[in-house]
């Protein structure tokens, strides 16, 4: 997917402004649970919402994962909870990318009932929860200091996750250059 032009230095410019509001530098593993507080976003359980949802079960889970819905005045995330832990961190990650970078509500389904699916934010919210996951400076922390072993447990996210944001953040590249001139 290609990105706008500049869309991946403002992703990486509020990924920074949220880690700064809640407290956190550059290399340390989010909460997304707490970043949702922080920005008075309201997550929602799907088990609790809806406890006899199809999605909470067997193969069926993986048909949901997350969703952002207006609640008021407010904005509320409802996430599949029945999702490995570090699938659930970025479920919510994802939506919240949604909310910071000024996506819009849209109803999931058309008036035919079909699903809609903008792959251009989705591709950009994507992009901006790996980078609220694992920054760039993250990533270059885990090759450093030779974390990969424990990167997934530290930061809570998946192998494919580790391995996106350790490729996407130039960090093997920059690895691999400094040990050519060192």
């Amino acid at each position: 997917m290609k990105f706008r032009h500049g869309f991946k230095a403002e992703a990486k410019r509020i990924a920074a402004r949220v880690r700064e509001k809640v407290g956190l530098t550059p290399i340390c593993p989010i909460e997304p649970v707490q970043v949702c507080a922080r920005f008075d976003i309201r997550l929602l359980k799907l088990s609790e919402v809806e406890p006899d949802s199809p999605f909470l079960h067997g193969e069926n889970r993986k048909f949901f994962s997350a969703v952002t819905v207006p609640r008021g005045g407010q904005t509320a995330i409802l996430h599949n909870d029945k999702h490995h832990e570090h699938r659930q961190r970025s479920n919510i990650c994802h939506e919240l990318a949604h909310c910071f970078l000024g996506h819009g509500f849209t109803p999931p389904l058309t008036i035919d009932g079909e699903r809609t699916h903008d792959r251009g934010i989705e591709a950009e919210a994507d992009f901006l929860a790996g980078v609220l996951l694992l920054t760039d400076e993250g990533a270059m922390h885990v090759l450093r200091r030779r974390l990969t072993d424990e990167a997934q447990h530290l930061y809570g996210v998946s192998e494919q996750m580790l391995q996106l944001r350790l490729n996407m953040s130039g960090a093997y590249i920059r690895m691999r250059r400094a040990a050519v001139y060192s």
